[in-house]
């Protein structure tokens, strides 16, 4: 989904970066998105980094899975008290069906991370449904992938991480992963359940160009969860036309909402926390590209 806003473009988060591939300029991989950093600033909320590695993957897995990956990923980790590794949105290139990341962020990614290697290797690519061993954060292994071979073996055993290098950075103070937010429950003004939160539409640069923390506009919330991680809620290009001719027939309750319409994104730390509308909020559909879910104009407004 894209559109413009005095020179800034929308960004879907969800279906434009997460689990999107990272390549440096050469081309070589580099790892996985796995998850976002969201950060609340006296303008909002904005999207300002993509995650890598296991701390960052294991929140996204299932129950007992995700904590087993922590646990195994802390234990090895020779840092007292780890956490998920940043790549700052400013050192992204461009975005298209990859994140493409400039030279230093490459190199940072490629280098060092020695219990981020192991854990992918030996433990996270031999679950069922993996592909099969990455680059150094995940991705497949193929051709471009065994360029780094190399790099990869000398990080095999366990125990041999360096400290992250500049532009790798840890999560900012009060920073928050987006999939914290993913799957919350979406309720009324009066209490009634509405949804849960599938996407966050963004504003910022062109996605052919350098870009830089992303501010979030909307908030987007479905009835069922099934279908909109591939797309085809969000996206009416996306996907087979039977199949997404299907989906889209049954995704009409979706909703988009801005932003400044939800109460509850200040208790993002309660595991279980919901989100509430506004009193003047009004959501708008999916497909109805001039409904974007802009409040109601205030009583006697006259609007």
């Amino acid at each position: 989904m894209s559109g413009r806003w005095g020179g800034e473009v929308e960004t879907d988060v969800v279906l434009r970066l997460l689990d999107h591939q990272l390549v440096g300029p050469d081309g070589s991989l580099l790892g996985n998105v796995d998850d976002l950093e969201l950060v609340r600033r006296e303008a909002g909320w904005f999207v300002t980094g993509v995650q890598v590695g296991p701390a960052a993957l294991s929140r996204r897995l299932p129950g007992l899975l995700g904590r087993w990956v922590y646990a195994v990923w802390h234990r090895l980790h020779p840092a007292p008290d780890p956490s998920a590794l940043v790549v700052p949105l400013d050192h992204v290139t461009s975005v298209d069906s990859a994140v493409h990341v400039d030279d230093a962020a490459a190199r940072a990614l490629s280098a060092g991370f020695g219990v981020e290697h192991w854990l992918r290797d030996h433990v996270v690519s031999r679950l069922p449904g993996s592909t099969g061993p990455a680059g150094p954060t995940g991705g497949s292994g193929d051709a471009a992938g065994e360029e780094h071979g190399e790099a990869r073996g000398e990080a095999a055993a366990p125990g041999r991480l360096e400290e992250p290098q500049w532009p790798i950075r840890a999560p900012l103070d009060g920073a928050h992963p987006l999939s914290r937010l993913l799957g919350r429950t979406v309720l009324s003004y009066a209490g009634t359940r509405m949804g849960r939160v599938c996407e966050l539409r963004c504003l910022g640069p062109s996605r052919d160009q350098q870009q830089g923390p992303l501010r979030v506009r909307w908030l987007l919330y479905t009835p069922r969860l099934s279908g909109w991680q591939l797309g085809y809620s969000t996206d009416p290009r996306q996907g087979p036309w039977l199949v997404r001719r299907f989906l889209r027939s049954r995704r009409h309750r979706d909703r988009i909402v801005e932003l400044e319409q939800v109460q509850g994104l200040e208790q993002l730390e309660e595991p279980d926390g919901e989100l509430v509308l506004t009193h003047s909020a009004r959501p708008g559909r999916l497909d109805d590209p001039r409904d974007r879910g802009h409040a109601a104009p205030p009583p006697g407004s006259g609007a």
